[in-house]
Order: structure tokens, then sequence, then C-alpha cells
């Protein structure tokens, strides 16, 4: 268990890599404020089946007030039986941009 607790930990539930056989090891969620990178965050993969559930509810409002169609997003994703990397969405506001993807 070389390296600090949290690298160790971390390595049990996330995968650094797309995997060999080419689906996505991870879910990516990166959130900028004023330029800032606030939250970077990878889940497995098979977390974005169940992604608004993860996603705040402000921003699920602002994602559909966009036209992002995060519904059918959602849907596609739970219907997949394989997930391979891709872009999942981008939002941008003034003050905030969201990107979410699979890698």
């Amino acid at each position: 268990m070389a390296g600090y607790p949290y690298t160790w930990f971390r390595s049990l539930f996330v995968s650094e890599k797309v995997k060999e056989n080419g689906e996505a090891g991870n879910l990516h969620v990166r959130v900028m404020k004023n330029g800032d990178e606030t939250v970077r965050v990878a889940l497995p993969a098979q977390s974005a089946r169940w992604l608004i559930d993860l996603i705040p509810a402000d921003v699920v409002r602002k994602i559909r007030e966009e036209s992002i169609p995060i519904d059918d997003i959602q849907k596609e994703l739970q219907e997949n039986p394989v997930l391979y990397p891709r872009k999942i969405f981008n939002l941008k506001e003034d003050h905030r941009e969201v990107d979410v993807w699979l890698e």
C-alpha cells in the first residue's frame, strides 16, 4: 500500500484508464466556477446510469433550461449494456461550467 491512503482507497473504486476492450472506466465530472476548478470527480463508469441522481437539483434544472436532453441521455445510458468513452454534456453559465464525460 504505497503512497497516500487516499490514493490506495481511490484505486479500489476508480480505474484510471479506458478498459482494454474499449469500455469507459470512469464517469468524470468537472465544475469550474469563475475560472477556478472547484470540483473534479471520477466515479465508476456505471455511475452514469444514475446520472440525474448524482447531479444537484439546481444544475439539473439549468441543464433542462438549456435544452440539453438530460432525460434522453439518462435513458440511453441506462439502456446501453456497454458504456464507451464519450462526452455526455457541457453546461456553460456566466459563472460556472460543468463538464460530464465517460473515459
